[in-house]
């Protein structure tokens, strides 16, 4: 099974990248990041090196981009999608969202939210492809399905608007975490080993995080019959 990836940044492509290696059982080399493909070096330097929620959408819309990675491959392949939530209600990126507000059960408001922005998304791809494309919607960002690690307290960890800010501190607060886990040559997160933190706890994150978990479920109903009969 060949497996790609359009994502928002580097960072969500690792996380994505570590979920499906642990659901799947799968070889790195069977997953291709489509958007954003790394760059080797300077000289390297395409279009494709960066992305952003526009930059999905307009992958999604782009019928001669999907059929280039569809029609290339033999046997089963699939594509993920990957858009945070927090940038919804921008030019572009309309949805219609539930009610947040205090008291809120941020589980059904993730679900809710994640099916909108699901529904916007497939409404952009030729219907040819769309049985198989997998979302990974993550509610704000995916930041907030690593929060789980680290954040020992009840509720979905979508309720925090600032993902990202928030693991930085909650990582910032311990010295072990910075060094494992803190690039500190590019003073930024290491998203592939915390994606691979994610990986090896990646059970207790799925009852923390809606989102997350209903992409995991997506991922494991891709899972070929063959090894869910071993």
């Amino acid at each position: 099974m060949r497996i790609g990836i359009i994502a928002e940044g580097f960072a969500d492509a690792s996380v994505i990248k570590a979920v499906v290696k642990k659901l799947l059982g799968c070889d790195g080399s069977d997953i291709r990041v489509l958007r954003p493909e790394e760059a080797f070096d300077e000289t390297d330097l395409q279009a494709l090196n960066f992305s952003n929620w526009q930059l999905v959408f307009e992958s999604c819309r782009d019928t001669t981009f999907l059929s280039a990675f569809f029609d290339s491959l033999e046997g089963e392949a699939f594509l993920i999608v990957h858009v945070d939530t927090a940038e919804r209600g921008l030019p572009g990126y309309e949805v219609n969202e539930p009610v947040r507000s205090k008291g809120v059960d941020y589980a059904a408001y993730s679900e809710t939210l994640r099916k909108n922005v699901m529904d916007k998304v497939c409404s952009l791809i030729a219907e040819p492809y769309r049985d198989r494309i997998v979302y990974a919607i993550a509610v704000e960002e995916t930041d907030a399905w690593l929060i789980p690690l680290y954040e020992n307290k009840a509720g979905d960890s979508a309720s925090h608007v600032r993902a990202k800010e928030t693991l930085s501190k909650l990582i910032g607060a311990d010295k072990k975490r910075v060094r494992a886990f803190v690039d500190t040559e590019r003073k930024s997160l290491n998203y592939v080993k915390l994606g691979s933190a994610l990986a090896k706890d990646l059970s207790q994150c799925r009852k923390r995080n809606k989102s997350l978990d209903l992409f995991c479920v997506d991922i494991e109903n891709r899972k070929p019959k063959e090894d869910e009969d071993k």
